[in-house]
């Protein structure tokens, strides 16, 4: 009988480390991909992978409009920045208030933004580089 506990308990604590380091894994790239998609919207950038989803959505809906809802580009990305602005503005990891409130002013600016253009013309503005009005800017 003692061996079978032992095995067990090895293999259980075996299966905790594993889940741990994925739980982990999956928290870094997560918080990686928001200060990324952070970094782009300050540079004048919308996220590449904001992009390829939203885009992905839209031919979704095209083809199986049934299992898709309702939405535009233009609401996806907006849903999107506002969901980052949320996430920055309950995140600790930044080093002082002023850099925290210098991106979040930098999110809603580029909302307001976003809520006046179509999906195309954001992407078009915002998706190939920087863009030149944001060029002075930086935080």
């Amino acid at each position: 009988m003692l061996p079978f506990y032992l095995v067990f308990v090895i293999a259980f604590s075996l299966m905790l480390l594993f889940l741990f380091a994925y739980v982990r894994r999956v928290a870094d790239i997560t918080l990686t991909d928001q200060f990324r998609a952070g970094e782009s919207i300050a540079n004048g950038r919308i996220p590449e992978k904001w992009i390829v989803h939203i885009n992905r959505r839209i031919t979704y809906k095209g083809v199986l409009p049934i299992l898709q809802p309702e939405a535009s580009g233009t609401k996806l990305a907006l849903q999107k920045i506002d969901k980052l602005y949320r996430f920055f503005e309950n995140s600790p990891f930044f080093e002082n208030a002023e850099t925290r409130d210098l991106l979040l002013k930098r999110l809603i600016e580029t909302r307001q933004s976003w809520a006046k253009m179509t999906w195309e013309e954001i992407e078009k503005v915002y998706g190939n580089g920087a863009n030149p009005a944001v060029e002075d800017k930086s935080i």
